[in-house]
């Protein structure tokens, strides 16, 4: 069952399932992150995790990390313990929120182009999926081999990860990897 769910003034989604292997969702600045985001929860929840997902927007007045940060603490709090944190674009700058918690991260569009999220992913010991796209200005293929042995790069996808023919290996690659957290 999915039921609408409250967050630190923000709202959400929480995707109830096994309460032992819990998944936090964090959205892009906008749309929730969708589709990527809608996508990776789906895969998460049918493999047997809990998820709770954040579906606050950025509100462009805000500092972006600051924002990235609260919204990783919002549903870290609500969930009372998770094992796996999921992050769309702006709320990669959480990355220093996972590695904290030793959390595996998978990070859908990682801002490469701004030092935080960078920092965060190096300060990492737990497993990382990193997705982007090479048409996207964000994205550094070298830079995610080189901090991750679990990379998945779309030729020709670009920062929204929205095309049609992305989505299956984009479930495929956060299952396997989730199977494996």
């Amino acid at each position: 069952m999915i039921r609408p769910i409250v967050l630190a003034g923000g709202r959400g989604y929480e995707w109830e399932a096994d309460p032992e292997r819990t998944a936090i969702v964090l959205p892009g600045a906008m749309l929730g992150g969708a589709p990527s985001c809608y996508y990776a929860a789906m895969a998460l929840h049918r493999a047997g995790w809990r998820v709770v997902q954040d579906w606050d927007e950025l509100d462009r007045a805000r500092d972006r990390a600051a924002w990235a940060k609260e919204r990783a603490e919002a549903a870290l709090a609500y969930a009372g313990t998770a094992s796996l944190l999921v992050a769309k674009s702006a709320t990669t700058l959480a990355t220093g929120v996972a590695a904290e918690h030793d959390l595996a991260g998978i990070w859908l569009t990682p801002l490469f182009t701004e030092n935080t999220c960078v920092e965060g992913l190096v300060a990492r010991t737990a497993p990382a999926l990193l997705v982007g796209g090479t048409a996207d200005e964000t994205w550094d293929g070298a830079l995610a081999r080189g901090l991750s042995d679990d990379v998945l790069e779309l030729d020709g996808a670009d920062h929204a990860l929205a095309r049609i023919a992305d989505l299956q290996p984009l479930v495929d690659a956060i299952a396997a990897f989730a199977a494996r957290v």
